[in-house]
């Protein structure tokens, strides 16, 4: 995981290349790297969607099989690197020795924490001019609040970048570059970094000590410490979550990378390191544990959803416990259905392997699963559990998408569903007043790779139109409401009544439903209220736009013997919320990013005056490898074209970076003009 073009992608084809995966190295820039299958991906050079592979790698005279999935690096595409983390039980964060940590950088380093995952470091590009290992590491500390802890150093710098010394070993490797990397020698270390390795190496020894008494006793009366007393103690470290090691090389140069595997086996948790799977049993919800053994009742999570053109739908899963066989049935109890698993492969890049079953700790893919989704528990019907799902950030843009002629409807229509399955980050919604079908995502170029999939891949014919903000509504104060339904429908007397109360919650909550009735009514009619004011949170009440961040609690609830329905209480549940927002001071929010701009000295003001004139508020400026880097806060609305705007002020010399940062509510003279637009569109 890492920022855009730190070199993820560039280090995994090298990873497939020394373990053997592949015999050929292949390059970003040409649009051959294995994992960058798509063909979006080959045209920006960029990873778009993360790619799954298995290969292997020998330590020790051990054979060990690494399950590798490379994300993408770019913010609109950050759901693909949540959904890989839900998965894997380690990481390797990349950063450029240039820029070191960037603002997706701490994005996908936070996600990493969400999920308490270990992880190690690699300072990539070490042979660019700028690289500065030791600045990174600070990085690391400063602006991720990490403790790392360096076991090599850089041999050299930019052009002179040689090769690295190992801190546990006290040698020094360098890399003969005329065997693409593949031979390399141990020599002892230069005289001129002595010094600088000892001091090292003593930091490494303090960092790790704590973790292992019989060494701490042994550093503290400076007696000779065994190099695999050194190991042990590191992975120790890594697998609390206490420190995490840094290496250092370049991928491009194909140094530095045999050390990384190294340190992958040495330093990673396998899955049996981990603790037992924490699941839900669905009808009694209590808390079961699972092992990570292949003896134990199947425990699996469906992570990912994809299309193959030959294969049909690709559902990538990932074993916990027990064994996924091919030819065998397995339940899910989301859907409360049951599967057949048609056939299993191992996924390298968009190539499949068919294998006969999956074991606890695989990765893998099957063919022929029907009403699977993302985030779906497949386990034993005898012994169903519930595994946490998997919580995907809210799309901030939209726009309109039709067919050019009424026969491509039904191809657009199961053209996008296809798509919304594949990418939980992506919505769909028609709009009840035109009929127009509006498709959200997560930014401009996710939108583009959507709109380009569906003309060149899945061959509709659309028109779209320009992208638009996907604003929000929410409530201020607490408001209680009282609703009575009572209405003969198809001839037949409904009733249902239902007191709410409606309260705001802090941005990025979310919307969350507590019943508070004292079970006065049952719970099929709590249910069918829940499922109604849930459904009306689709539609505002200034606007139309869907709400969000407001509790809503059920205080009291009253059915008649003969009249009640579930229908009727969906029904009042609606209600209740449409009225209660009302007379709770709905509010309009509008999505404000984060803006990093990285920018030449020279270029500062001409961008600082940008941003101000977008009503950006600057965060601060800091130096970064020569260059100035500003932070900013800015409405969306307001960063449509900026690319072409910056490179028009700094004759294309600034770079920028952008991401969802949260909603808040509108300036008070846009209400008006956003509120006319929106219903001007519904007409």
């Amino acid at each position: 995981m890492a920022h855009i073009d730190a070199g993820k992608t560039t280090t995994t084809e090298r990873i497939l290349f020394f373990s053997g995966r592949i015999h050929r190295i292949g390059e970003v820039d040409d649009g051959a790297a294995t994992m960058d299958w798509m063909e979006q991906e080959q045209e920006r050079g960029i990873t778009i969607t993360s790619a799954a592979t298995t290969c292997f790698w020998k330590v020790n005279g051990k054979d060990y099989t690494l399950n590798i999935i490379d994300t993408p690096g770019h913010v609109d595409f950050t759901f693909e690197v949540e959904r890989s983390l839900r998965v894997l039980d380690a990481v390797v964060a990349v950063f450029c020795g240039v820029a070191g940590v960037q603002a997706q950088s701490e994005t996908v380093w936070r996600q990493a924490d969400g999920y308490e995952i270990p992880r190690i470091a690699f300072v990539n590009k070490m042979d660019r001019v700028g690289a500065d290992f030791l600045n990174v590491v600070k990085m690391m500390t400063e602006q991720l609040g990490a403790k790392p802890v360096p076991i090599q150093l850089p041999i050299g710098g930019e052009d002179s970048f040689s090769g690295v010394i190992n801190l546990i070993t006290m040698k020094a490797i360098f890399y003969d570059e005329l065997s693409l990397g593949s031979s390399f020698s141990i020599q002892e270390i230069p005289d001129e970094y002595s010094n600088e390795a000892h001091e090292y190496r003593e930091k490494l020894l303090d960092s790790v000590s704590e973790f292992d008494d019989q060494l701490l006793e042994k550093y503290l009366e400076e007696k000779e410490i065994s190099e695999q007393e050194i190991e042990d103690a590191i992975r120790k470290g890594t697998l609390k979550n206490k420190i995490t090691p840094v290496l250092c090389g370049s991928s491009f140069k194909n140094k530095g990378v045999q050390e990384l595997l190294d340190a992958v086996v040495k330093y990673l948790p396998s899955p049996i390191d981990l603790p037992p799977v924490k699941g839900i049993e669905p009808n009694t919800g209590k808390e079961i544990l699972l092992e990570p053994r292949i003896d134990e009742n199947l425990c699996a999570i469906a992570f990912k959803i994809a299309a193959d053109p030959f294969a049909g739908q690709l559902t990538f899963v990932r074993v916990y416990s027990g064994v996924l066989e091919s030819g065998k049935s397995i339940y899910n109890p989301l859907k409360m259905k049951s599967e057949r698993v048609g056939q299993l492969v191992r996924m390298h890049s968009n190539k499949r392997e068919e294998v006969s079953k999956l074991e606890s700790g695989d990765i893998g893919a099957a063919i022929g699963f029907n009403f699977t989704t993302t985030g779906d528990t497949l386990c034993s019907k005898k012994k169903p559990v519930i595994l946490e799902q998997t919580h995907f950030p809210i799309p901030v843009i939209d726009i309109a998408i039709e067919p050019k002629t009424k026969a491509d409807q039904v191809k657009l229509d199961q053209a996008l569903e296809k798509l919304t399955r594949e990418d939980p980050s992506f919505h769909i919604k028609i709009e009840e007043e035109t009929g127009q079908t509006l498709i959200s995502g997560m930014g401009e170029l996710h939108l583009e790779i959507i709109v380009e999939r569906l003309q060149k891949e899945l061959r509709v014919a659309c028109n779209v139109g320009k992208p638009r903000v996907a604003y929000r509504e929410t409530i201020s104060i607490e408001k209680t409401i009282e609703i009575e339904f009572n209405q003969a429908i198809a001839g037949k007397e409904q009733y249902a009544y239902c007191q709410l109360s409606l309260s705001p919650l802090d941005p990025g909550t979310g919307v969350v439903f507590e019943n508070q009735s004292n079970n006065s009514l049952e719970k099929k009619f709590i249910s069918a209220i829940e499922q109604g004011l849930r459904e009306a949170l689709d539609s505002g009440i200034l606007a139309g736009y869907p709400l969000i961040d407001l509790k809503a609690t059920l205080l009291k609830g009253e059915a008649h013997e003969n009249d009640s329905s579930e229908m009727a209480f969906k029904i009042a549940g609606s209600m209740a919320l449409k009225e209660g927002a009302r007379k709770a001071k709905p509010l309009i929010l509008e999505p404000v990013m984060k803006v990093e701009v990285t920018v030449p000295m020279e270029y500062m003001g001409d961008v600082i005056n940008d941003l101000n004139s977008r009503k950006g508020r600057i965060r601060g400026m800091s130096e970064r490898s020569g260059a100035q880097v500003v932070s900013a806060e800015v409405a969306l609305a307001a960063m449509f074209g900026y690319s072409t705007d910056l490179r028009s002020v700094t004759q294309g010399r600034a770079v920028y970076s952008m991401q969802f940062s949260h909603y808040e509510p509108i300036a008070e003279k846009l209400f008006d003009e956003i509120v006319g637009v929106s219903q001007n569109t519904c007409v």
